[in-house]
């Protein structure tokens, strides 16, 4: 797929880059060799030279053992606590009390909130590798992208809840995520712009779709789906039939062509 080198594919090469090698703005962590940068993926390039970059974030402490299995869950009770509240609804006192640890017990892992943040922001980047290291697949055939996004870009999944509470709240502009937020924001629109590209080199997009469009579009309809999920949907009856999946099969079906009108046209005009 253009725009999805080679040393993304799980098939060749040693792997992939890191994503926090390229979106993370702590400086001086890590190092990444020439060829690595070289060879780094479009999307990631393309996201990064769109948006300044900062530095300067606590970088979290990295352990093992039982100090490690502590900070995962502090991370996990973090992680819910943002994505319900956001981070500047969720105090450490607030995540200590909701995971069950002193508050001196907390600063011993994550010396501030915006270290904290850092490392939840690190989870989410993850979760874009992960979806990075699939997107060759993705644009297949229609049923293909339309399962991926039911799974990776699932509006009820906590990764995707996150984001968008995290991203919405990141308009101001002393948001201690706001740049790291806003890249990974760009990575999935240009992950899915990738995707609509091939599809509109084969002939399944539709005529005036630009994939750029069509990935921030679709990008939008998730995060705002994220919050439908947990807003409307609550509020709503049984038997309503609105889905997020069928929302989101919906947006597609307006940029790609219909198999059938294809095969229509064939029959109509079999030469």
């Amino acid at each position: 797929m253009n725009g999805i080198p080679p040393s993304v594919h799980p098939s060749s090469g040693p792997g992939p880059v890191p994503l926090a090698s390229f979106l993370s703005d702590r400086s001086g962590t890590g190092t990444v060799s020439q060829d690595q940068a070289a060879a780094s993926v479009d999307p990631l390039i393309r996201a990064i030279r769109t948006l300044d970059t900062v530095s300067g974030t606590v970088e979290p402490t990295l352990r093992t053992g039982a100090g490690s299995s502590r900070r995962e869950e502090i991370l996990d009770g973090a992680a819910t606590m943002f994505a319900e509240h956001g981070y500047h609804g969720a105090s450490l006192r607030d995540i200590s009390r909701r995971i069950g640890i002193s508050h001196p017990g907390m600063l011993h892992h994550f010396a501030s909130k915006d270290a904290l943040l850092s490392a939840v922001v690190d989870r989410l980047e993850n979760h874009a590798q992960g979806i990075l290291e699939a997107a060759p697949r993705l644009s297949a055939d229609r049923a293909t992208f339309l399962t991926a996004l039911e799974r990776q870009w699932n509006p009820r999944s906590h990764p995707i809840l996150l984001l968008s509470t995290l991203n919405g709240e990141a308009v101001s502009k002393d948001h201690p995520g706001r740049f790291r937020l806003a890249r990974l924001r760009r990575v999935h629109e240009h992950v899915l712009e990738d995707v609509y590209t091939a599809f509109a080199e084969r002939g399944e997009l539709r005529e005036g779709i630009d994939p750029g469009f069509a990935a921030r579009c679709t990008v939008a309809l998730v995060l705002s789906l994220a919050v439908r999920e947990e807003t409307v949907r609550t509020l709503q009856r049984a038997g309503h039939d609105d889905t997020a999946a069928q929302d989101l099969a919906a947006l597609v079906a307006t940029f790609l062509v219909d198999p059938r009108e294809t095969s229509d046209s064939q029959q109509k005009d079999p030469r």
